[in-house]
C-alpha cells in the first residue's frame, strides 16, 4: 500500500486534500458554512479516493481482489433490476413526502 501511496497520482491527491482542508478551515473562520461543508465533503472524498486507489485491485491484501470476490453475473443483473424497480417506487414517494412537508411549513 505504501508503494501505491507514493505513486505519481498521490502528490496530486494530497494537494487536493490539503486545499480542501484549508478551504474548509477558511470557511469556518469566515463563517461561510456552506463553503466549509462543500470543502469538507471534498476532503473526505479525496481521502477515500486515495485509499481506494492505493489498494486497487485488492479489497483485502493479498487474497481478495475485486475480480475474485465479485458475485456471479446473473446476481449482478438481478440486483440492477431490483434497484431500478425500487427507485421507481421510492423516488416519487420521497418527492411527495418533501412536497407535503414543504407545503405545511414544518421544519
Amino acid at each position: 500500500m505504501y508503494r501505491e501511496l507514493t505513486d505519481w497520482w498521490a502528490p496530486l491527491l494530497l494537494v487536493w486534500t490539503a486545499v480542501c482542508g484549508a478551504t474548509a478551515l477558511f470557511g469556518l473562520l469566515r463563517r461561510h458554512f456552506g463553503l466549509a461543508r462543500v470543502a469538507a465533503i471534498g476532503q473526505v472524498t479525496t481521502i477515500l479516493l486515495g485509499w481506494c486507489l492505493a489498494q486497487y485491485p485488492h479489497l483485502i491484501y493479498p487474497d481478495l481482489t475485486i475480480r475474485n470476490t465479485a458475485a456471479p453475473e446473473i446476481t449482478l443483473r438481478l440486483l440492477v433490476v431490483a434497484l431500478g424497480v425500487g427507485a421507481v417506487v421510492l423516488l416519487p414517494s420521497i418527492y411527495y413526502l418533501f412536497r407535503v412537508f414543504k407545503a405545511s411549513g414544518v421544519r
